[in-house]
């Protein structure tokens, strides 16, 4: 050993390779390691000896040269030679908890303060999925993340799966993650933990707001009458939390499917065990031998277990409970065991779950055995069991009589009370099928011949009606029932539904009110009914291939795929919205939006077009439009969809970045919209995100032709006119001329843009439409293909525009003109559809008329008689604008539509003037369920909205939201709409308007959206003051949304009034609560400085600047805050930071700009960061030398080797810095006495600086919260919940602190919270200005801690701020190893060694080893190059970097090169 320490201890000796130098150090701790306890003299000595060579391996040997083997390299390998367990010797306790001591230290770094972030379904990004433990950057630190984890401070996949259950997400959101667990039975536990947990959690918000514990009196003794009364509690809000559990239990203990399944929606093998949930369940009331019962014994359990039962496998014949019943009835005693008697007797009883013990028993009763028997070898149920059975008994009886026999009255289900809704509810949990079979009769009843079974119509049997209550009451088993009869029989045959009886050959429609019930039920179990949900889509997908694979499709085919279009997309689109078919809609309609040749089939396919891509939200959209293998463009026909596809794509990237999509993805995908380029005009540009600008200026400089693609010219429209004979039949008398040449000649596809600008210049020479002409017409618009409609509306605006135009020296006709004729031809003739027109005028090509096409939209829509006709009766109908509510509304719809038909095949005048027959025929009539021109036309009416707005269009845009805001109650996604048009046209001045952004809030329906009372009274002018938007209102915006995201709460209702969660707009509580937030944010009258003032004050607190004063009370801590002059700080929890993060990173950029700013303040002035720490007066060269070499039996302290963060900090006392260096130096200033020189740091300093990195969890419950802790969490909560543009902020913000620059503030911003509002600015040293205070007073200020001048605008420039930022980069270490700047991953890293090396410059003290901090930033920086990819630029640039610095941490840093 003296051997090769003499060797390591040569000036000339080789650097040995790290790998060699660390297996030696291994080596020589095992060899001490197997030493007896009972050493002698000369095995202590050698002991002693091995770890001098091993100091002498991982200190630096002289001069520059670089050290052996690292501390960290070290770290690594000593878990796996001293694992969990392993005895260590006495003679390495000290260094072994040395090493320790560097482990934990930079585990502080690694780790967040609070780094359990809610998971948010479908908007979280891929980076969230995955928790920090799994991360190979982390895996070191695991033993540090178990603590946290067991503190419930970071994320587990237990609670990643509470907060998608809690938040409704799909099941194949759960199953992803669920797919990343170890593929053992034992990996599934982890979702059965947070099923219990949900379910604990939904037990005790059910127990909080009931009345278990007040008795309700009961006589048992009087007989039960036939028609049993149901207990029923006065609020049944709890029912909704109790539909989503069971549904999500169905799903996942149901999980299994059977081999003949085709396609693989569950994965195979793996579901949550019955058998284990029951037994999880009687944990929770009974306690285990570690923890104490978390609940009282609870019906609602029993409920729960009641929906599972009805599970083929787990309560059918010969499966789980038939087998426990032949056995030991274990089951059934665990289920017994969680009755509460005392629950059903109580002033909140209620039968349906209550009973829920009974109903069990009652289903199971053929499997039981001995029955009579059974409440002996159970003794509980001979009191629980007589009276409550005899009531079960009634309900069966009640049921067949009431119901089952009268199936065939069509009104014996309707208009059901609550009582009765009960009674059908419980029957359906004692039998397994009744309820399902009867309803579905009772909805499609056997045809008997009689007339009122037929409908008006004569295209669907009339059946009854069924309210959404009774259908969400129903057991889940039943629901599945009813939605696969109607499934397989009206849905599942290509040869259309089917009936019992034989009902007429016309009856080839599913009834508009099965339909209704199916959309009920898919929105009441979202979770367990997504296997069908796959398989309608599956088919849809199937039969849109069939118009390109066949001349003639089936009519069949063509019924099916309108009426499951219909529901789709007026009724459906708005829970498919957060779902992962969300991105792929267009696939399933992409060919038949091209062949279709069915008129009113074509129109609900664009129409579905439309909402598709009006609810796209995830940056997974863009590679679902890149995957587009089969075409060449995907809206070929259609130039208005490819202008809405760039616009969306537009939103996703503002609002959502690119995600992890390849980095060419929006070129690629822009490029294969249309077969044209498209133009824009600057207005709307301006709009557009940076990646899609350069892509279209890009184009213009490429030398795109700008002219109008496919225009239609007046001279070729004159000369068809005026040198051919084709047109004479619509100029002469009718019947003068034939019409074949007409025909003949608009036969070919190549002459179709012609007509209707043709037809155009007719009608101006008429001066109106000729109703002679309206026959041959309509013979040529029935050669156009559907899909090219929209195209050619777009022609004949353009030319009739074109017409008008001052560039056009025979313009002829007056707006007016043209405003009454395409009324004419939309409204009354309908020979156009007001979609394609209104598409048509605002198009935003630089070469169409703008101004001109935007007069005629305005006198099309807002001054629009027949357009307002329409709307006000629609509104005087009085449909619900909750459509599960409105069971009505197919009646409701026909009474409208009798008034205002419409009409797809041209055939308006015929009809409507009686002519009959129609030449051609009409095309095969299909049954109108929901479609109507007002629901249609509020997809166009959100783009109108952006135009408006992109125009600066103030007065038109506020009149337009009054006039129509009464339709946006009808809209899919009125809340979704209003977010987004807040965050995407947020630059635009018009909404800094309050006429405007009030207009906007108020298409909101506020029974349906539990906005802020401020807000709402500010919105409609109930309270006009702003003096109410102020801090307590952002504060409340973050509480709120933070409670929304916490899945404790539950998301129960705390409005009784508001709609169940899953018929919402958003049944996500937390995506809900941050849309709401991002609308009470962008909303309020509150300019985005003064919102980030006050949030920022809600994270840190605010405090005043604090006073100069001594070093011993420069820090105070008190029992709730940390301050400077004794002024409280409210500290908020660990949630509300989280969600506050959540909300910045969801507003626009200008807002995290801001942020940044705050972040560079506060990082360059915070006091507590500005203290540099010092070398101890009693720490020596020499006292360092002998601690290195005693490391044997005791652990070290101090500043030496190995020592905490104990370092003296340099404390300003009055307008003196007082500064100590190594060897006991004193740096004097201003010929300051020895006795005002503190060498010491208070016990108040060293408990700060210990807190800083510490939990904030921590640091809350004890009293010993800090601004630096705070920010930090909030920091890496927006990191967090951010996409990968904000690592380059962060870069940024890296590259200023290294050139000693700061963040700029945003053009216009005055920023007055540098002041005393949030951050603690220094009062001696202003690190924001470029020059140096003046003040005679502060002469000494330009010193920095080691007694140097400081230079000029220097930022950075103490250990502790070094260190705070390497805090501030370590959790995100993962994410920064695919950021690239200039081609390399290593930028990052080699500016912050440049830090390092401009920091120790200046700090006299880090001249020499002992500072714990910069051996704790030396840890961090060889973490960092373990992880981060090597490469020559950067190995060159940390070269170069490291030659600047002191030789000795040249020498501990060498290898990172």
């Amino acid at each position: 050993m003296s051997l090769i320490l003499r060797c390591l201890q040569q000036p000339d000796c080789e650097t040995i390779p790290s790998e060699t130098a660390v297996a030696i150090i291994i080596s020589i701790l095992k060899k001490i390691n197997v030493l007896p306890l009972n050493c002698n003299k000369d095995q202590r000595e050698c002991a002693t000896k091995g770890l001098e060579v091993i100091h002498a391996f991982l200190e630096t040997p002289g001069g520059t040269k670089t050290a052996h083997a690292t501390y960290y390299d070290l770290i690594r390998e000593i878990p796996q030679v001293f694992t969990p367990g392993v005895v260590v010797h006495w003679t390495l306790e000290g260094f072994m908890n040395h090493l320790q001591k560097r482990r934990r230290n930079l585990a502080q770094l690694i780790m967040p303060p609070d780094a359990s972030w809610p998971l948010i379904s479908h908007i979280s990004r891929q980076h969230e999925f995955t928790n920090l433990s799994q991360r190979p950057t982390h895996l070191l630190f695991a033993s540090d993340y178990a603590n946290g984890i067991r503190d419930g401070q970071i994320t587990t996949h237990v609670s990643l799966f509470g907060d998608l259950l809690y938040q409704r997400a799909p099941a194949d959101e759960i199953f992803h993650i669920v797919r990343q667990l170890p593929p053992t039975p034992a990996g599934i536990s982890a979702l059965r933990e947070s099923l219990v947990i949900k379910t604990r959690d939904v037990v005790r918000c059910i127990q909080r707001h009931s009345r278990f514990h007040k008795p309700r009196p009961v006589d048992t003794t009087s007989p039960v009458p036939n028609n049993p009364e149901m207990v029923i509690p006065d609020n049944l809000d709890f029912m909704e939390l109790l539909i989503e559990l069971s549904d999500q239990l169905y799903a996942f203990v149901g999980s299994e499917l059977s081999p003949t399944t085709t396609t693989n929606i569950y994965p195979t093998r793996y579901a949550v065990l019955y058998q284990d949930l029951i037994a999880d369940y009687n944990a929770l009331v009974t306690g285990t031998d570690k923890s104490p019962p978390e609940l009282e014994k609870d019906n609602t359990l029993i409920f729960l277990l009641l929906q599972l039962i009805h599970i083929e496998k787990v309560g059918g014949k010969d499966k789980l409970l038939a087998q426990d019943y032949a056995n030991d009835e274990h089951l059934f005693r665990l289920l017994i065991g969680l009755y509460n008697e005392d629950q059903v007797n109580s002033e909140d009883g209620f039968y349906l779950r209550d009973l829920a013990l009974q109903c069990a028993i009652s289903h199971q009763q053929g499997y039981i055995r001995d029955r009579p028997m059974m409440r002996f070898r159970h003794p509980k149920l001979a009191v629980i069991w007589p009276y409550y059975s005899q009531i079960c008994y009634a309900v069966q009886s009640y049921f067949l009589v009431r119901y089952k026999n009268n199936v065939q009255d069509p009104t014996c289900l309707s208009n059901l009370s609550t009582q009765e809704c009960v009674k059908i509810a419980m029957e359906s949990q004692l039998r397994q099928n009744i309820v399902a079979g009867t309803l579905f009769i009772y909805l499609v009843p056997n045809y008997q011949g009689k007339e009122p079974e037929l409908d008006a119509s004569g295209m669907f049997l009339r059946g009854g009606t069924l309210n959404y209550k009774l259908l969400d009451m129903l057991n889940i088993d039943t629901k599945h029932r009813l939605l696969g009869l109607i499934y397989k029989m009206m849905l599942e045959s290509e040869q259309g539904p089917r009936f019992h009886g034989d009902p007429p050959p016309q009856i080839k429609f599913v009834s508009p009110y099965v339909m209704d019930v199916v959309y009920k039920l898919l929105s009441s179990t979202p979770c367990s009914v997504e296997p069908v949900i796959k398989v309608l889509f599956e088919k849809l997908k199937r039969y849109d291939r069939y118009p390109k694979a066949m001349d003639e499709v089936p009519a069949d085919v063509i019924r099916w795929q309108f009426t499951v279009l219909q529901m789709l997309n007026f009724r459906l689109i708005r829970s498919l919205k957060f779902t992962p078919t969300c991105v792929y809609l267009l696939h399933f309609m992409k060919f038949t939006l091209s062949h279709a040749k069915h008129r009113a089939l074509y129109n609900i396919v664009e129409t579905c077009n439309h909402s598709a891509l009006s609810i796209q939200t995830n940056h997974k959209f863009l590679r679902s439009l890149a995957d587009n293998k089969e075409r060449h463009y995907w809206f070929e026909e259609s130039e208005a969809l490819a202008r809405r596809t760039v616009l969306t794509v537009a939103r996703i990237v503002k609002l959502r970045g690119q995600g992890d999509a390849p980095a060419g993805i929006i070129n690629e995908v822009l490029q294969i919209l249309h077969k044209h380029p498209i133009l824009w005009t600057e207005e709307i540009m301006v709009f557009f995100p940076e990646p899609i600008r350069e892509f279209y200026k890009a184009q213009e400089q490429a030398g795109v032709i700008k002219t109008i693609p496919g225009e239609v010219t007046d001279t070729e429209v004159t000369t068809l006119l005026e040198q051919t004979s084709v047109h004479n039949v619509l100029l002469v008398p009718k019947g003068t001329e034939s019409n074949v040449q007409l025909l003949t000649h608009y036969s070919d596809i190549k002459n179709h843009p012609f007509f209707l600008c043709v037809l155009w210049d007719i009608i101006a020479i008429h001066q109106n439409v000729s109703e002679t002409m309206l026959d041959d017409i309509r013979l040529v618009l029935l050669q156009f293909p559907p899909s090219h409609m929209s195209t050619y509306t777009q022609q004949l605006v353009d030319y009739a525009l074109c017409k008008l135009g001052p560039g056009n020296l025979e313009a002829t006709g007056s707006i007016d003109f043209v405003v009454r004729m395409f009324e004419e031809l939309v409204w009354k003739y309908q020979l156009l559809s007001i979609e394609h027109m209104l598409l048509a005028l605002m198009t935003g090509h630089p070469s169409r008329l703008g101004d001109v096409a935007m007069k005629i939209l305005i006198q099309m829509t807002v001054n629009s008689v027949e357009l307002s006709n329409r709307i006000s009766h629609w509104t005087s109908i009085g449909i619900n604008p909750r459509p599960w509510e409105e069971d009505a509304y197919y009646d409701k719809l026909q009474s409208y539509l009798m008034r205002y038909p419409e009409y797809f095949g041209f055939e308006a005048y015929e009809v409507q003037n009686g002519i009959n027959p129609t030449n051609p025929p009409l095309q095969m009539p299909l049954l109108v369920s929901y479609n109507n021109v007002l629901l249609r036309l509020l997809n166009i009416f959100d783009l109108i909205i952006g135009r408006f707005i992109e125009y600066q269009m103030t007065d038109t845009l506020v009149t337009f939201l009054e006039k129509f805001g009464c339709l946006y109650l009808y809209h899919n996604t009125p809340m979704g709409f209003v977010r987004d048009t807040l965050l995407y046209y947020h630059e635009s001045p018009m909404l800094r308007n309050p006429r405007v952004t009030k207009a906007l809030v108020k298409l909101l329906d506020f029974k349906q959206v539990e906005l802020s009372p401020v807000l709402t009274d500010y919105v409609q002018e109930m309270n006009r003051s702003e003096d109410q938007f102020d801090e307590h209102y952002v504060h409340e915006i973050c509480r709120k949304l933070a409670m929304s995201m916490d899945p404790k709460e539950c998301g129960y209702k705390t409005d009784a009034s508001m709609p169940e969660r899953h018929y919402r707009e958003i049944s996500n509580p937390a995506t809900q609560g941050l849309y709401i937030a991002i609308i009470e944010s962008l909303a309020a009258p509150l300019s985005k400085e003064k919102f980030m003032e006050h949030l920022l004050s809600l994270v840190l607190g605010k405090r005043p600047t604090p006073a100069l004063s001594n070093s011993s009370s420069s820090v105070s801590i008190n029992t709730s805050t940390t301050t400077t002059t004794g002024a409280s700080r409210i500290v908020p929890e660990a949630r509300v930071i989280h969600a506050a993060a959540l909300l910045l990173s969801a507003l626009p950029t200008d807002f995290m700009d801001i942020f940044f700013v705050e972040v560079d303040a506060f990082t360059r002035t915070d006091e507590t960061l500005l203290q540099a720490s010092t070398v101890s007066e009693k720490s020596t060269p020499a006292s360092r030398a002998e601690a290195a070499a005693a490391y044997i039996g005791r652990p070290l302290t101090g500043n030496a080797i190995g020592g905490g963060r104990r370092a003296s900090v340099g404390s300003r006392v009055g307008s003196n810095i007082a500064l100590t260096g190594s060897a006991g130096t004193e740096n004097k200033i201003n010929g300051a006495s020895d006795s005002a020189l503190p060498f010491n740091r208070t016990a108040a300093q060293d408990m700060l600086l210990s807190t800083i990195f510490s939990s904030y969890a921590n640091n809350r419950n004890n009293y010993r919260t800090n601004m630096p802790n705070s920010f930090l969490t909030f920091f890496h909560a927006v990191v967090h919940y951010s996409s990968a543009e904000i690592l380059l902020r962060v870069m940024k913000c890296l590259e200023n602190w290294r050139q000693g620059t700061s963040l700029p503030p945003p053009t216009g911003s005055s920023l007055s919270n540098y002041k005393d509002s949030l951050i603690r600015f220094n009062n001696q040293y202003d690190s924001l200005r470029d020059d140096m205070i003046e003040d005679t007073t502060f002469s000494t200020l330009s010193m920095d801690t080691s007694g140097t001048a400081m230079k000029k605008n220097q930022s950075i420039r103490t250990d502790v701020q070094l260190l705070f930022i390497c805090a501030m980069i370590g959790p995100t270490v993962h994410r920064f190893e695919k950021v690239q700047i200039e081609g390399s991953t290593g930028h990052f890293l080699v500016m912050l060694v440049e830090l390092l090396a401009m920091v120790t410059d200046t700090i006299q003290a880090a001249a020499q080893p002992g500072l714990s901090t910069l051996e704790e930033v030396i840890d961090f920086i060889h973490h960092v190059r373990a992880h981060i990819p090597k490469d020559a630029d950067s190995s060159a640039r940390l070269a170069l970097a490291l030659k600047g610095m002191r030789p000795w941490l040249q020498g501990r840093l060498g290898n990172i090169v």
